[in-house]
């Protein structure tokens, strides 16, 4: 028999207690949740979201991202601030002509995946660290603001070629206003005037009969029957009448146009008295 075995407590004595599980376990950082948060919130999917695998996200909008979503969230506003934290808990950019980033933890809806993510160690570690990462810092910022810097140009050039495009249309229709404004000053000024180009339109139209009659008389051989022929298929004069046509739509709004224009209405109400 064991002397030390003490049967009258083998039933009657309580379990030790065991602590919580996951009570001493360290939570993700503040920065991945809320990056994470961030990136899984649908209404902002024009500005910031997942890609198509849900592995990495993408900043599409970097101007909104770094107006409204960095300071609503971070309290600040510079996203090169923002890519150096994500360098910190090992992001790497994974595409080079948009702001794509990746980490094998951070994953679309593996929230739990976060606490995966460790910060890495800091440079000062040691002395020749602690000189030379401060200039990988710097080069990295240097790149990212010179990445910046090329979208913003590109974007003051597109506006200042929309804007250069739009004067060049308001100044031609000034320039329209204009002429059709001193047409109509030297109209009212001089009533011989109307009637001078009321002459000069008939003496137009009169010499282009001439020249067509002529044309018509040296170049055509054949009979008034075939002619007729081709009146009645469509030819002829309604070939002419077409050009005609053609001719008057493709014409700018000169003073050419206005004084036709003016023309016809001073033989309207010529006719009409």
């Amino acid at each position: 028999m064991n002397p030390f075995l003490h049967p009258e407590e083998d039933d009657d004595t309580p379990p030790l207690p065991k602590p919580i599980e996951g009570l001493h376990e360290i939570g993700p950082p503040p920065f991945l949740i809320k990056t994470f948060e961030i990136v899984e919130d649908p209404n902002t999917n024009h500005i910031v979201s997942w890609n198509r695998g849900g592995t990495s996200f993408v900043v599409w909008d970097l101007h909104s991202f770094s107006t409204f979503l960095l300071p609503q969230h971070f309290k600040h506003s510079n996203f090169s601030s923002f890519i150096r934290q994500l360098n910190t808990y090992g992001f790497r950019k994974i595409e080079a002509e948009r702001w794509e980033f990746a980490n094998e933890w951070f994953l679309l809806g593996q929230k739990h995946l976060l606490k995966s993510i460790k910060r890495r160690a800091s440079s000062f570690a040691s002395s020749s660290s602690s000189i030379q990462d401060p200039c990988i810092e710097l080069r990295k910022e240097k790149q990212l603001l010179l990445m910046e810097l090329v979208s913003l140009r590109e974007q003051q050039q597109t506006t200042k070629n929309y804007i250069e495009a739009m004067e060049q249309r308001i100044e031609g229709a000034e320039k329209k206003q204009r002429k059709m404004m001193s047409f109509l000053a030297r109209a009212m000024q001089s009533p011989s005037f109307l009637h001078q180009l009321l002459k000069q339109r008939d003496m137009m139209r009169l010499k282009e009969i001439e020249v067509e009659v002529e044309e018509r008389g040296r170049g055509s051989s054949m009979s008034e029957l075939e002619t007729l022929a081709l009146e009645m298929q469509g030819y002829g004069k309604q070939k002419n009448v077409k050009e005609e046509e053609d001719m008057v739509v493709e014409r700018e709004l000169d003073d050419g146009f206005w004084e036709e224009f003016l023309s016809n209405e001073s033989l309207a109400s010529t006719s009409s008295n």
